[in-house]
């Protein structure tokens, strides 16, 4: 085993080699590759295989809880408005129903005879992303716990860093730094989701992408290039991907930077590592307001100064959008 790549290789069986011979749902094994990447041979098949059967029998439970909203708020679509509603709440998105689980609400969309094509479609994308964090948690659980167990003796602090993801991993953290990342990812989550013509795509990083590639999650985008090849008039998609190395300490930013500059250097499966920073204070601020007014469905982003939203959106977005395109996300901002 090569100790220097901080990651055990198990060659003898591969989850793809499992898939097809197990029956694996089709959409759990594609949202598990997705996660894994590059580190799907980290954890042992009989493991994986269960821990692919354990979400999918929660799966029903998951989605009558959204269908019933018993013990969450619920949400019913105005059509007038065109928004979502809750007891005390108006103009609420999606992509906000969504994303507040980030910041511990639970949102249920009753089911109802009448009901409209928006509830159908959100429940559905909530239902997708509610099994998707049940199962990247045990997965990130799983391989965080192998990494750090394969280095213990070679690696001390390196396998405590992995220890502290295995830990947390599937849970609600208290810890702000964790919090801070969640409201961040949350606000992009709910981008993704509302803002559909931009095609975005948001994931956290696996535990080898945080630890290794010092890689917090991953924007995706997905857009057309036209005039692309031999026939000019063809459509093609283009892809790319950023790593957002997140934090709250400004202190850091020298150390982050050169640590970044290093995965660069030996390369990594994203196009680039973006180092972005709100500051600690700021936001815990925001978290302070948000709890004081009831903790609204939007979160705690709203509270943050208009120019640090601006400011964080742009750098998040670097490379990815088009001047246009970042110039509406923000031109509504006050």
């Amino acid at each position: 085993m090569n100790f220097n790549q901080e990651k055990p290789s198990i060659t003898e069986t591969t989850p793809e080699k499992i898939t097809p011979e197990l029956e694996i749902s089709t959409a759990l094994g594609k949202q598990a590759d997705l996660f894994l990447g590059n580190e799907k041979d980290i954890i042992k098949p009989a493991i994986f295989l269960k821990i692919l059967d354990e979400v999918k029998e929660k799966v029903p439970k998951i989605n009558e809880s959204i269908k019933s909203g018993e013990n969450k708020r619920q949400a019913v679509y105005d059509k007038s408005k065109k928004s979502f509603q809750t007891e005390n709440e108006n103009d609420i998105t999606a992509g906000k129903i969504i994303a507040a689980r980030r910041w511990g609400i639970d949102v249920g969309i009753p089911e109802t005879p009448d009901q409209t094509d928006e509830e159908s479609r959100t429940r559905t994308i909530l239902l997708e992303k509610l099994v998707s964090d049940e199962l990247n948690g045990k997965l990130n659980k799983e391989i965080a716990t192998r990494l750090a167990e394969s280095i213990k003796k070679f690696r001390p602090e390196v396998s405590e860093a992995y220890s502290k993801i295995a830990e947390r991993s599937g849970e609600r953290s208290k810890q702000f730094g964790i919090i801070a990342e969640q409201i961040v990812l949350g606000v992009l989550e709910e981008i993704a989701i509302d803002r559909n013509d931009l095609g975005l795509t948001v994931m956290e990083a696996n535990a080898f992408q945080d630890v290794y590639n010092k890689i917090d999650f991953i924007i995706t985008t997905h857009q057309a290039r036209r005039g692309v090849g031999v026939n000019r008039d063809q459509n093609e998609i283009e892809e790319k991907s950023i790593g957002i190395q997140f934090t709250t300490n400004k202190l850091m930013a020298e150390h982050k930077m050169d640590q970044i500059n290093k995965v660069k250097e030996r390369g990594t499966e994203v196009d680039d590592i973006v180092y972005v920073d709100i500051n600690n204070k700021l936001l815990k601020g925001a978290v302070n307001k948000w709890k004081k007014l009831g903790r609204p469905i939007a979160g705690p982003w709203n509270f943050l100064p208009p120019e640090i939203r601006k400011k964080t959106l742009t750098r998040l977005f670097n490379g990815l959008l088009t001047p246009e395109q970042e110039k509406s996300l923000i031109k509504d901002i006050k």
